[in-house]
């Protein structure tokens, strides 16, 4: 099976697909993964689907089998010493079709975390990574060419290959907000361990204190290590390399004191936070376990080893299963007793552990008792690189127009000063005109002074611009074609999605929506237009005080948003409106007073162009309403805000007679009724949306659907027997009869851009044997979800569901 190198970027891989990386061994300190056998280590990987793609949810379970220490073990466990060929059927398909279609993996019993959810956590929106076991020595060894008695050399790496995974989330993975680890048996062990290694790369102060909150759930974990085989075999994995170095933990203190795992993962949870939550799941009868608790006391041999797993009476008549519960029971209520986060859950019944949490998943009350354990809480260092690019861009901006207000007042003052005959006036003048930042920036910040809100808005929105495209990277032209990041990356940079805004009160959208310019086309168009119009300087000039200007682009912002929120369906960004909004203020200032004390500028070509583009798809994530509101409000305010009663005494005014400005001020006063008027307007169009009275399409709640349309299709034989692909995937789909096939039990469902929405109905509809309707497989009838599939056409990647009628 072909590998993806570690090196591929993961924002290039296909979504809610699964690929296989391959680590490749280097210099770095436990940089050579390896498996047992020698042969090469890789893991799986797989994205969410296309409209929950992330980079800021990671899910990532480690694969149990056992363990070995020494000729026998490791005869026994020969078939487990290089990584399963059975994995390699998970590439090319989605976690869906992988959980529908495969029943077993290895032998056990198959579920797909990355395609459940246990309480309000929904691991659909998660990066899954699998990571395979080939070394027996719970993941944790960096012993390569250990000999036994039989001649047999096993390379005892985990350390290595659990370190390899790391790194690559690591460099894919900069920011995430939450992380889940779980893991069967041998894996459940390693959890503890990769646990600590993340915390300490994520929640440093360094990266500025606690960000990253990471919760794990062991599950039927080889815990207990009796001293026996602490003495004579732990040194065979040489687990110090990785615990010492790594976790900082006194190895030479405990490795031989049978507690050593509760001292072990009493230290890992000192050192991380008591807001991560920890659950530990077991049997209260576990043969497996029992099995390796016997065998590491030093009392079994080879035959008897293998009569414990299947032989119920060499159990009754031994002591060891009543004496490894009593230990096991007597070690979590320790561990639960001394830290609040950590759990212990109890299946009632004999049995160990297998694929994503299956045997604990079978019941109702574990997914009660997990549901706290794996959801993301809140923290104000738990935050995305949009918040703190946007309070730095606020910051900044502020901080220019505070800068450039102090310039103007200092230049007053010298003036003043400076007409002054005295010797104390000029020095005075001197001290006014000090200071490093003003002194180095004048020459800048001078030719902004008639502008100070327009320079900050400039550069605000270009750092959040080049932010978002930086971190979000560019969507495929049909998903956006004005060359930006997806509706995904819109929406986690705060573009106003009036689903989002009225179901889950996400607010602050209306007001970083206006930051938000949808990619390079609209932004330079945008900036291009900002700087014809330069409404902020011709208020000036016409005698407008200081605060006019934000007042009115204020105005344009607020009445667009919240017109969105209530009448919009979708996504939409601000920022162009915005700019709209400002210009046809400045044609309805010009246009109403009609004589030459009116000199704003109303380049009305531009604006035209772009308004009528942005009600196209060639805009799709600009919308025609969203500019509409924005225009009609630059209007009404243009003609109703300010009244100039002066304006004949001010006709003399212009660009070039700054000295008679304080007279014209006096002329532009502003109508209060006017005012109160568009106050009370938004007071209500909030109310309203506090009150959820709105009812946009909750499509909306998953952001990428808000970059493009759903059409169904319910005669599908083709698509669904893509599902089996060419790794016999899906094979449930062929072995449930021809009924499936018979074109009314399946319906596929897929979201297309709204560039080629309309010629790709028309098309499909014309000239192939799979009628397309829009709307959703749920309307039409098709409630039961069965599994979901990336489809890739040319360079276009295409969700598509699949659905079945409920009683199919």
């Amino acid at each position: 099976m072909a590998c993806t190198s570690e090196t591929s970027k993961v924002s290039t891989l296909i979504p809610n697909t699964f690929h296989k990386i391959c680590p490749g061994r280097n210099n770095f300190q436990f940089g050579q993964p390896t498996c047992g056998d020698g042969s090469d280590f890789s893991f799986f990987f797989s994205r969410p689907l296309k409209q929950l793609v992330n980079d800021r949810k990671v899910l990532i379970e480690f694969q149990g089998g056992g363990a070995c220490w020494d000729a026998n073990t490791c005869d026994m466990q020969k078939e487990y010493l290089s990584v399963a060929e059975s994995y390699d059927g998970f590439v090319g398909m989605s976690c869906s079709e992988v959980e529908y279609g495969a029943a077993t993996q290895g032998g056990y019993p198959l579920s797909m975390l990355c395609a459940k959810q246990i309480g309000e956590t929904d691991f659909r929106e998660y990066n899954y990574i699998v990571v395979p076991y080939c070394t027996q020595d719970v993941h944790i060894g960096d012993s390569f060419d250990v000999s036994y008695e039989d001649g047999s050399t096993i390379h005892h790496a985990g350390a290595h290959n659990m370190m390899s995974v790391l790194r690559w989330v690591f460099r894919n993975f900069p920011n995430p907000s939450h992380i889940f680890l779980t893991g069967c048996s041998a894996g459940g062990t390693a959890v503890p361990v990769a646990y600590s290694v993340l915390d300490r790369h994520y929640n440093t102060l360094l990266r500025g204190g606690r960000n990253v909150q990471i919760n794990a759930i062991m599950d039927s974990s080889v815990y207990l290590t009796p001293s026996y085989f602490l003495q004579n075999y732990f040194p065979n994995w040489k687990p110090e390399s990785l615990v010492k170095k790594k976790l900082h933990f006194n190895f030479d203190k405990y490795q031989y004191q049978e507690n050593y795992p509760d001292v072990l993962w009493e230290h890992v949870l000192k050192r991380g936070s008591n807001r991560d939550n920890w659950g530990f799941v077991t049997h209260s009868s576990d043969p497996v376990s029992l099995m390796y608790y016997q065998y590491m006391s030093g009392k079994g041999g080879e035959d008897g080893d293998r009569r414990l797993v299947g032989d119920e009476r060499s159990l009754e008549n031994d002591n060891s299963e009543s004496q490894w519960w009593t230990e096991i029971n007597n070690s979590m209520q320790y561990v639960k007793a001394r830290h609040k986060n950590v759990d212990f859950y109890v299946i009632d019944s004999e049995g160990h552990c297998s694929f994503g949490l299956y045997y604990p998943l079978q019941e109702e009350v574990f997914q009660t008792w997990a549901s706290p354990i794996v959801k993301e809480g809140s923290f104000v260092g738990n935050r995305s690189v949009s918040t703190a690019c946007f309070f730095f861009s606020l910051a900044l901006g502020g901080f220019i127009v505070l800068l450039i207000s102090r310039m103007r007042t200092k230049a007053g003052g010298e003036k003043e000063l400076l007409s002054d005959d005295d010797e104390v006036g000029s020095t005075q003048a001197k001290r006014l005109s000090s200071g490093y930042i003003l002194s180095t920036f004048r020459p800048l910040l001078s030719r902004f002074e008639k502008c100070p809100f327009t320079a900050a808005y400039v550069v605000a929105s270009s750092i959040y611009f080049l932010a978002m495209v930086t971190s979000q990277g560019f969507a495929h032209p049909l998903d956006n074609p004005t060359f930006g990041p997806s509706a995904a990356g819109l929406s986690a940079f705060g573009i106003n999605n009036s689903a989002l805004v009225v179901y889950r009160m996400q607010h602050f959208r209306m007001l970083t929506s206006n930051l938000v310019y949808s990619g390079f086309t609209t932004f330079v168009a945008g900036m291009v237009t900002l700087y014809r119009t330069a409404v902020e300087s011709y208020m000036m000039d016409n005698g407008h005080t200081f605060w006019h200007f934000p007042f009115v682009a204020l105005s344009v912002a607020g009445c667009a948003n919240l017109v969105y929120a209530c009448l919009g369906n979708g996504a939409s960004c601000s920022g162009l409106a915005l700019i709209l909004g400002l210009h046809a203020f400045s044609t309805a200032m010009q246009r109403h007073r009609g004589n030459s004390s009116s000199t704003f500028a109303a380049p009305i070509g531009l604006s035209a162009l772009l308004f009528i583009v942005g009600c196209t798809p060639l805009f799709p994530f600009d919308s025609c309403l969203v500019l509409v509101a924005s225009v009609l409000m630059g209007l009404c305010l243009g003609v109703f805000l300010y009244r100039s009663s002066g304006e004949e005494s001010g006709a003399e005014l212009s660009r070039e007679a700054p000295e008679i400005l304080n007279e014209t001020r006096k002329t532009n006063s502003t109508d209060w009724r006017f005012v109160k008027g568009m106050g009370l307007l938004y007071v209500l169009l909030y109310t309203v949306i506090l009150f959820r009275v709105p009812a946009p399409a909750t499509s909306g709640l998953h952001p990428s659907l808000a970059g493009c349309r759903l059409v169904y299709a319910d005669q599908i034989d083709d698509i669904a027997r893509a599902y089996s692909g060419s790794n016999g995937g899906g094979e449930r789909f062929l072995e449930d009869g021809e009924d499936w096939f018979d074109g009314q039990s399946l319906c596929a469902q897929l979201c297309l851009p709204h560039i080629v929405y309309r010629p790709a109905l028309w098309g499909v509809n014309q000239f192939s044997n799979i009628p397309l309707h829009p709307g959703t497989c749920d309307e039409a009838g098709y409630q039961e979800y069965i599994a979901s599939k990336t489809l890739k056409e040319f360079t276009v990647t295409f969700e598509v569901e699949l659905f079945s009628v409920s009683n199919a």
